[in-house]
């Protein structure tokens, strides 16, 4: 089957209702759930006012509006409700790394269909939405507002950036823009108990990128959506392989022994990279580009916006 090299934006919008068949993102409370029915995010009351109302026996005091009692010359309380919107900001992977795939789709389309399904996700919940699309040079970035104005600018980025990919591969583009900076970048952006979801092959994971993710997870939580394409569990015992990466290029014939210790080689470092991650408190989930997305995110995201 051939690979889809690239989308576009009427695409992206198709997914509106396939998001509909997500869970919702970690944490976050969803629509129509009654109070008291979930473990609350927050310690205390809600910061969100609510309403006056005539102070009742048995009515704790600290609630008393003191400026509106002096008005009014009778004691008369705040009422809160609880906070139930949850930011989320997204960051969708179209540097020239993910510009591979070896079935079905490449990294960069199956990137951009994660992002959008996610995005669409809060447009139906009505969670504020931000988002940044890294490439190769340039960033765009986009501050979390109402999805109903953040979405469309959202998914036109996105289209835009996937459509640059086959020009800059063909150039062989150098890479300029390392995650570890675009975690940098994005982090004054990503408000405290946000949900931030980094959807990548993280190609490019170094120390300097656990320490930023270390520190953003002290405010938020964060889920690696990690892009992989799984041609080293395909690999035929016998044959020749050709390999261009970085402007090198080679060829060599394939063993039984040489294929078991490619699939070796790319599962540890697979797991060293799940582990890394782990290690700093991100969640993650690994998405294989070849096999169907919205079944692999229903099933990693089985745990999310349950009763807890």
């Amino acid at each position: 089957m051939t690979s889809q090299l690239t989308i576009g934006t009427a695409e992206l919008m198709a997914l509106a209702t396939d998001a509909q068949r997500l869970d919702n993102p970690p944490g976050q409370i969803p629509p129509g759930a009654l109070a008291g029915e979930r473990a609350s995010r927050q310690q205390g009351r809600g910061l969100n006012f609510d309403s006056l109302r005539r102070y009742q026996a048995g009515d704790d005091v600290r609630m008393i509006d003191w400026q509106a009692t002096a008005r009014l010359r009778s004691p008369w309380i705040r009422l809160y409700n609880e906070e139930r919107e949850r930011p989320v900001f997204l960051l969708a992977d179209q540097r020239l790394d993910m510009y591979f795939g070896t079935r079905v789709q490449m990294k960069s389309v199956a990137a951009a269909k994660i992002a959008a399904l996610l995005a669409w996700r809060s447009w139906h919940d009505g969670d504020r939405l931000g988002c940044a699309i890294p490439g190769n040079n340039e960033m765009a970035v986009h501050p979390c507002r109402s999805p109903r104005r953040s979405l469309m600018p959202i998914l036109n980025d996105i289209a835009r950036f996937n459509a640059l990919l086959p020009d800059q591969y063909a150039q062989n583009a150098a890479q300029n823009l390392p995650l570890h900076e675009v975690l940098q970048r994005i982090a004054p952006l990503l408000a405290p108990g946000c949900w931030l979801a980094v959807i990548s092959d993280f190609h490019d994971l170094d120390a300097r990128c656990e320490a930023v993710l270390a520190r953003l997870r002290q405010r938020c939580d964060i889920t690696a959506f990690v892009t992989l394409d799984d041609l080293h569990r395909r690999l035929p015992a016998h044959g020749q392989l050709a390999a261009f990466y970085d402007k090198v290029q080679t060829a060599f014939a394939l063993s039984p022994s040489l294929r078991d210790g490619i699939q070796e080689s790319v599962t540890d470092r697979l797991a060293r990279q799940q582990r890394r991650l782990q290690r700093v408190g991100v969640t993650v989930k690994n998405i294989v580009t070849g096999e169907a997305l919205l079944p692999q995110l229903q099933r990693e995201d089985a745990h999310a916006g349950k009763r807890i």
